[in-house]
């Protein structure tokens, strides 16, 4: 009798501790990244007794195992905040905190004032290098976008083959350079035809009271560039610029035909000094930095970690795992290998089953109440015994 007293009392501690990873689980409903647990009873039996087969065990209860983590993905959030990532397949988030590393699959992101990626709790979000060493995610050395002097000028469109002024037969006039230090000018060409699909030009200064810069020409057959003759070098100079060369490259995107001129600048490579407007996060977890100048360079690429088993995780809060004693862990890139993609603008958010939850609650309340019947009928049953004790 006294036996099932220690039964039921078993009883009543186990489900108060699944109770109690129910109310975790629910609280954490709306945590990003947040993983459910299931609390994993065992019965509990001593060993002895006669009899045949099944007859030699008796329950004295049940335990409790730990609680077993959910692993599988919780919901896809729409964030609106660009820095935010959501995997789409395999992987974690390494995170460093107070010196050490952390994995998660919370994604909710941003850039502190030291430029450094963080996550909401202020864990830095790291980067995998080429030599497999990580550091953290920061914009250090990105903020500006040095000057690139213009070396090539693609000129597109038609120039025209009908002479209809005896000097000059087309002109391309406020073509852009940059020069080393970023400052923008401007040139002017001026073409006249030799006959025979040959063109004489000169390049003026756009400014400086048309200087000549240079000269050069070009020959076209049937209307399209000839090799080794369909590209101009002259250099640009001023009396602030030291001279660079620059080279006007007819040779993919121009024709020579008797109809009208329609030439005009097709691309230029250099540009002017920028500063960091803007940064994403792509697909395979590349930072990619935009300035006002329209250049673009990729930053920092985000580690993800993968592990063997699920066993090799140890929960440490704030939606974070720390690898367990032995565990192996694996680091790469996104869209890459076994890895998953990440969605920007997106987070992963908790994956408790609110239903599943609500139905655990129940079976934990039944259950308490269930054991604590048996103590009231035990304890009954024991005072029983004692009043017909004192009945003799």
């Amino acid at each position: 009798m006294f036996d099932t007293l220690m039964i039921g009392t078993s009883g009543l501690l186990a489900n108060a501790q699944g109770l109690k990873i129910v109310s975790n689980n629910l609280t954490n409903v709306n945590t990003p990244g947040y993983k459910g647990s299931q609390l994993q009873f065992s019965d509990l039996f001593e060993q002895g007794g006669n009899g045949g087969q099944n007859r030699g065990s008796v329950g004295i209860g049940v335990e409790t195992l730990g609680a077993a983590l959910n692993f599988k993905p919780g919901t896809d959030q729409t964030t609106g905040n660009a820095m935010d990532q959501n995997i789409n397949g395999n992987g974690m988030f390494t995170i460093a905190r107070d010196g050490e590393l952390f994995y998660t699959r919370a994604g909710d992101f941003q850039f502190n004032s030291d430029n450094v990626l963080t996550n909401s709790a202020g864990d830095h979000v790291q980067a995998l290098d080429a030599g497999g060493g990580l550091s953290d995610v920061s914009l250090a050395g990105l903020e500006r976008s040095l000057p690139k002097a213009t070396s090539t000028v693609v000129v597109t469109g038609n120039l025209t083959t009908a002479v209809a002024d005896p000097v000059v037969n087309a002109k391309l006039n406020a073509v852009t350079v940059i020069d080393p230090q970023g400052g923008s000018h401007t040139v002017n060409l001026l073409f006249k035809s030799t006959g025979n699909g040959g063109f004489d030009v000169t390049i003026t200064d756009g400014v400086v009271d048309g200087a000549q810069l240079g000269t050069g020409s070009l020959k076209f057959s049937g209307g399209a560039p000839v090799a080794g003759s369909s590209k101009i070098t002259f250099k640009y100079s001023n009396s602030t610029v030291p001279a660079f060369d620059v080279v006007l490259d007819f040779t993919e995107h121009a024709n020579a035909l008797p109809t009208a001129t329609t030439l005009a600048v097709l691309s230029q490579d250099g540009h002017v000094a920028g500063v960091r407007t803007d940064q994403t996060i792509d697909a395979d977890g590349t930072i990619t930095v935009r300035y006002s100048n329209g250049q673009t360079v990729k930053g920092p690429r985000l580690a993800l970690a993968q592990f063997g088993s699920t066993d090799d995780l140890v929960a440490v809060g704030g939606a974070a795992f720390s690898k367990s004693d032995g565990g192996q862990v694996v680091y790469g890139y996104a869209n890459s290998e076994s890895f998953g993609t990440l969605l920007a603008g997106h987070r992963e958010g908790s994956n408790v089953d609110l239903a599943e939850e609500f139905s655990n609650l129940i079976l934990m309340q039944r259950g308490y109440q269930a054991s604590s019947h048996v103590i009231s009928t035990a304890n009954d049953m024991i005072q029983e015994l004692f009043d017909m004790k004192g009945h003799r």
